[in-house]
């Protein structure tokens, strides 16, 4: 296996990065340019992890006996289709960052690949730079109302992401990214792709056209359920309750590759209730 990590080095050090690693490229720069304007002391690992991000595609696509390796190792092996392409970690006197953040490789369908990695940089990118002005904006109202500059604690921003499923037929993966100042905000973006079909799938692909009277009616006979257990309170209808699943509803797929709906907090339920989910079976075919 050393042997292996050799070649790849070498590989590496004489091939151009991979196209969907230009992203995290570009993010690192971001970060440096800053570093260098503002002199603040910032501890990353992009770089390192970048080369051994690298060097692990070079090989999956260039060696097939080191392919063949992983393919036996669990951890290795799901890395072949989401890695970790960005990790890295900024702390200064606003905010501490911490990313984890996927990439596809789709094996060959590159046109999908491209648009849903494009898709993850910008977003992620967009959301980063909107929390770190909240971060500088928060440290500077708190020194202008007469608060100790050192007596601020940096705002947290996190972004990670868990695969759900991943099987011949489906991917399923959910990015994360957590704010957290007096209290801890979380947004969610869902990624669920038909491998065989080369595309994103929604809730209409798998219920079909009535898909929103079908997720509605499970959904709501659920909570019926739940609300059985006195510890359980959901929303009345009206005053905030459940009424039907949005257009862009979040959803992922479970390990069974069944779907999966859920609400945020606060979103049809109490905040002590968390994050709200419902298995919805498809139907069976016929």
């Amino acid at each position: 296996m050393n042997q292996l990590w050799d070649q790849a080095r070498k590989q590496y050090q004489s091939a151009q990065p991979p196209e969907e690693l230009e992203f995290a490229v570009a993010s690192a720069l971001r970060a440096g340019e800053k570093k260098r304007r503002q002199r603040r002391t910032l501890h990353r690992s992009l770089s390192a992890g970048l080369a051994a991000c690298a060097c692990f595609v070079l090989l999956v696509n260039t060696n097939p006996a080191f392919a063949q390796a992983v393919a036996d190792v669990p951890v290795l092996g799901d890395l072949a289709q989401v890695f970790t392409v960005t990790q890295y970690t900024l702390e200064d006197r606003d905010r501490l960052i911490d990313v984890r953040m996927p990439a596809l490789d789709l094996a060959g369908d590159t046109d999908l690949e491209q648009r849903v990695n494009t898709e993850i940089s910008a977003r992620i990118d967009q959301v980063l730079q909107e929390a770190e002005d909240r971060a500088r904006e928060t440290r500077e109202a708190f020194v202008a109302t007469g608060g100790n500059p050192d007596d601020f604690v940096p705002v947290v921003i996190s972004v990670d992401y868990d695969i759900k499923c991943q099987n011949d037929r489906y991917l399923s993966f959910i990015i994360t990214k957590t704010e957290t100042l007096a209290s801890a905000y979380t947004e969610y973006y869902t990624y669920n792709i038909d491998l065989q079909a080369g595309r994103e799938i929604t809730l209409r692909d798998l219920f079909g056209p009535d898909y929103k009277e079908t997720v509605n009616s499970a959904i709501a006979a659920e909570i019926e359920r739940r609300s059985q257990d006195p510890d359980n309170l959901y929303f009345l209808q009206g005053e905030g309750g459940f009424t039907s699943i949005a257009d862009d509803q979040l959803f992922y797929l479970d390990t069974d590759g069944t779907p999966v709906v859920f609400f945020e907090k606060y979103e049809i339920a109490p905040g002590y209730m968390g994050t709200q989910e419902f298995r919805i079976p498809l139907p069976e075919s016929g």
